[in-house]
């Protein structure tokens, strides 16, 4: 019920329009956030017409530390039809360094198939990523990467050949930092 509350509020004050309740709304939601709101703030975004309230909006994707909202951010990319859109939400996906490791598939689909500057982030997704990759997924991918590379422009077949080389060396889990 507290969820749906703040959903509430969070809807009214885009509703309002006034930016000081909006800002009150998005600092609520940063602190206690969850996927429930990765679709509305998705959508905020479409309907806001202030830059700096997007540009807030994007910052708690940046700021996303909860595993449990990967599969829910990953489902809205797959329905995002705005390619700035989704080119800012794929930045966020390699900014806020979640696992994303299952959706390796879907992150490489964006590379062959998405506009260079798409493709770019989604390489960066991947070049950032660790987790466990199953042998025949890897091998599925490089396969396809494989078959992409003579008929990808010039800008994507180094993209796709630094995937070559990236994926079949993604590190099963995250290297502890040294201080």
């Amino acid at each position: 019920m507290e969820k749906l509350d703040k959903l509430n509020r969070l809807k009214s004050a885009f509703r309002s329009g006034n930016q000081e309740l909006i800002d009150h709304a998005l600092e609520e939601i940063k602190n206690v956030g969850d996927d429930t709101y990765i679709a509305p703030l998705i959508e905020f975004i479409h309907q806001a017409s202030s830059k700096e309230i997007k540009e807030n909006i994007f910052q708690l994707f940046v700021d996303l530390k909860h595993e449990n909202s990967v599969d829910q951010l990953i489902s809205e990319l797959k329905n995002e039809k705005d390619l700035d859109v989704l080119q800012r939400l794929v930045a966020c996906c390699w900014q806020n360094g979640l696992d994303y490791s299952r959706h390796l598939p879907y992150f490489v689909q964006l590379v062959l198939d998405q506009e260079f500057q798409i493709a770019f982030e989604a390489f960066t997704v991947i070049e950032n990523m660790c987790g466990k990759i199953e042998g025949d997924v890897e091998t599925m991918l490089i396969e396809k990467i494989g078959k992409s590379i003579p008929t990808a422009e010039d800008r994507k077949q180094y993209l796709l050949k630094g995937l070559l080389d990236i994926i079949p060396h993604i590190p099963p889990d995250k290297d502890p930092v040294d201080f």
